[in-house]
């Protein structure tokens, strides 16, 4: 497995891995696609990155992760999506996806990592991922999204 930057022929690819999931709403998918096509044709103001996780041939995506600097703040980042294809989830890719981020942000200098995510049912297992990796619920704010629905806000201190 190689964690690698994207190549434009891979942008139908990452867009199935984010549909496969079953959790994202149509706006988020087209927000995935409107931010991977930002990444590949950057205007000034687009700071998104991205990398994909190659599994086996080099044709073959297996997941992505999507970051960026927080504006107006002091070396923080925002991690939008780890998102690995349905049939390889549990398998250790968004493990070494997270890592690596994780990795370049600290070598970049970054001090924290932000991420938000719902409460419902259906994104319990992404909790319990950023939980089991060291990060820290700061937030809860209950019918954020939706009436029953709110957004859980995670954080990870790289360094101080």
């Amino acid at each position: 497995m190689s964690i690698q930057p994207p190549q434009p022929t891979d942008l139908p690819t990452i867009a199935r891995i984010a549909e496969g999931t079953g959790v994202f709403s149509t706006a988020e998918l087209r927000a995935v696609r409107e931010m991977l096509h930002a990444f590949f044709d950057p205007d000034p103001d687009d700071d998104y990155e991205f990398v994909i996780c190659r599994n086996g041939t080099p044709d073959s995506v297996a997941g992505f992760a999507c970051f960026g600097p927080t504006p107006f703040t002091d070396r923080v980042w925002d991690l939008y999506w780890i998102c690995v294809e349905r049939s390889q989830q549990g398998t250790g890719i968004g493990t070494q996806l997270l890592q690596y981020v994780e990795s370049e942000l600290r070598a970049r200098g970054a001090r924290a990592i932000y991420l938000e995510t719902s409460d419902s049912e259906a994104y319990a297992p992404a909790r319990r991922f950023y939980e089991h990796h060291g990060y820290e619920c700061v937030a809860h704010l209950k019918d954020f999204y939706a009436r029953g629905e709110g957004k859980v806000v995670y954080r990870k201190v790289l360094q101080e």
